[in-house]
């Protein structure tokens, strides 16, 4: 959660759609996990589109069907710990797996909003909604295209408030990457348990990332777009900034590497991630990438909501 809110003096603007009330699920406390893995037998028409809500105290999972199935895929796992807020119990983090369109994508709503008595995590949920039905519309027209995906996610995005965004997708034809990322969330290439690649932050200064939003100046046009080669067995590890603000990248290696040789899922090692990122965001004295970047505004680690996707390239 970043606490700035970026801005050039834009009205602040209503919100005709809300995400609560879209779903109708007040229930739910978790987190909203977007994926797709159902075969659908005519994906060229949309009105065939099935969308089917499974759930428990945990998560939703939404999953669209299609029959597309890549060659070389990702099989990925996630983990999102809210922070303890009564008030806010799903947090302002939220994240989509569409794995037969090998297109995962994470958002952490800006808390600065919460001045104004709007809950950005609201904005963020319906940003990876609508990022993850533009998957599926995207995937129509051939390989997924991150930034159009964003642009059409944005355009469809109603409810008050900002966010960071960053998806990424698998193209299994050139065995690449191809991310789009829009602020503090980011995410890490890590081969043979060596990270060989980590993703460049966007900010106007310290806590106050880019940000989405159709009351401020950003819009996916500042989207930063990146390819990269990807071969088997490689590592990809997708966080909101409570991760990337509590862990350093020495812990994330040594944790990948214990990972490699103990064959976890997925899954697990995204939770073994997000575990130590919570526990090191709830030490005052820690040393950490937060307390570093504060340049000694700030010790110890980062409270905040904290999202962790693991995709293993097999």
């Amino acid at each position: 959660m970043a606490a700035c809110i970026s801005s050039l003096g834009h009205d602040q603007c209503s919100s005709k759609i809300k995400f609560d009330k879209l779903f109708n699920l007040p229930r739910y406390k978790r987190y909203f996990d977007f994926s797709s893995h159902e075969i659908n037998n005519n994906p060229e028409n949309h009105s065939n589109k099935k969308l089917k809500f499974s759930h428990d105290d945990e998560f939703i999972n939404v999953e669209f069907s299609s029959n597309k199935l890549p060659c070389l895929k990702m099989v990925v796992g996630s983990l999102y710990l809210p922070k303890d807020n009564p008030n806010k119990p799903l947090g302002e983090d939220a994240h989509f797996i569409h794995e037969l369109y090998q297109t995962i994508g994470v958002a952490d709503g800006v808390g600065g909003w919460v001045k104004q008595g709007i809950d950005a995590g609201i904005y963020a949920r319906e940003l990876m909604k609508n990022s993850f039905i533009a998957t599926y519309d995207e995937s129509m027209k051939g390989h997924v295209n991150p930034k159009r995906v964003l642009e059409e996610a944005y355009k469809n995005t109603n409810s008050k408030g900002s966010s960071t965004a960053c998806i990424i997708t698998l193209n299994s034809v050139k065995n690449t990457i191809v991310a789009a990322n829009v602020g503090d969330s980011g995410f890490f290439l890590i081969r043979k348990g060596k990270i060989i690649y980590k993703s460049p932050i966007q900010q106007r200064g310290f806590g106050c990332p880019y940000q989405l939003g159709k009351c401020n100046s950003d819009n996916p046009s500042v989207a930063q777009e990146m390819e990269l080669n990807v071969e088997k067995d490689d590592i990809l590890m997708v966080g909101t900034d409570g991760m990337l603000d509590n862990i350093f990248e020495s812990e994330i290696e040594e944790i990948v590497r214990r990972a490699i040789d103990q064959n976890l899922k997925a899954e697990e090692l995204a939770s073994q991630i997000g575990n130590i990122a919570l526990y090191n965001s709830f030490d005052r004295f820690a040393d950490t990438p937060f307390s570093r970047a504060s340049e000694g505004r700030h010790k110890g680690g980062k409270i905040d909501d904290i999202t962790v996707i693991v995709a293993y390239i097999q």
